[in-house]
């Protein structure tokens, strides 16, 4: 579940209707499938709508008072966009959480021949936290914040976005985007023209991703 819980901590709010007192977890998303998906692994009874007429995009809604509070106790909160931190999630669990944020709010695509992955939010301090707990994991450095208009973004590049792609998606039989994974399976036979600079690749680095650096 640690992965639903990084989708929505990227892509999910909660509220308490304010005329019928319902407590809701909401998701939203273009990947409707996807949603369905996320709605089977929790087991839950969840409508599923799209948000506007002319919208791609589409909302899961689960009225569950009982997992409004699970939220509120991992650091939920209503109107979390610009002010939510990182929820204390255990080690073992933390690749999923982070696999379901990214495959929420970050993107992974080709720089010209360069892989790139990037983290979007509202919150400056939740990415500020999700690349130490990277960096924790996998030796790959955390990257410096960037602003851009309302929100905040942290990103990697060449072989270090090779490397947290393969961290994130191989070997991997948990919930993951399909599209997403396919990218990061791409990612993994990428090979750089030149040595990377020194300092790019770090011991640990090269501890956890042997077989695939240069």
């Amino acid at each position: 579940m640690a992965y639903v819980l990084g989708y929505w901590w990227a892509d999910g709010y909660m509220r308490i209707h304010p005329n019928t007192g319902a407590h809701l977890i909401e998701i939203a998303s273009v990947d409707v499938e996807h949603l369905q998906v996320i709605a089977d692994a929790m087991g839950a009874t969840a409508a599923l709508r799209q948000v506007r007429k002319e919208s791609t995009c589409h909302e899961m809604v689960i009225c569950n008072q009982g997992l409004y509070h699970d939220l509120l106790d991992l650091g939920g909160i209503p109107n979390k966009s610009h002010v939510i931190g990182f929820p204390n999630v255990p080690t073992e669990y933390l690749v999923d959480f982070i696999r379901g944020f990214i495959d929420g709010d970050g993107t992974l695509v080709w720089n010209g021949d360069r892989p790139v992955i990037q983290i979007y939010s509202g919150s400056q301090q939740l990415l500020l936290e999700t690349g130490k707990y990277i960096e924790l994991m996998t030796g790959i450095p955390a990257p410096n914040i960037s602003h851009n208009r309302n929100n905040y973004y942290i990103k990697w590049s060449t072989i270090r976005a090779k490397c947290l792609a393969i961290w994130l998606y191989r070997n991997n039989n948990s919930l993951m985007l399909a599209r997403k994974a396919a990218i990061a399976q791409q990612f993994e036979q990428w090979q750089p023209k030149k040595s990377p600079e020194r300092g790019t690749i770090t011991e640990k680095m090269r501890l956890h991703f042997a077989n695939y650096l240069p």
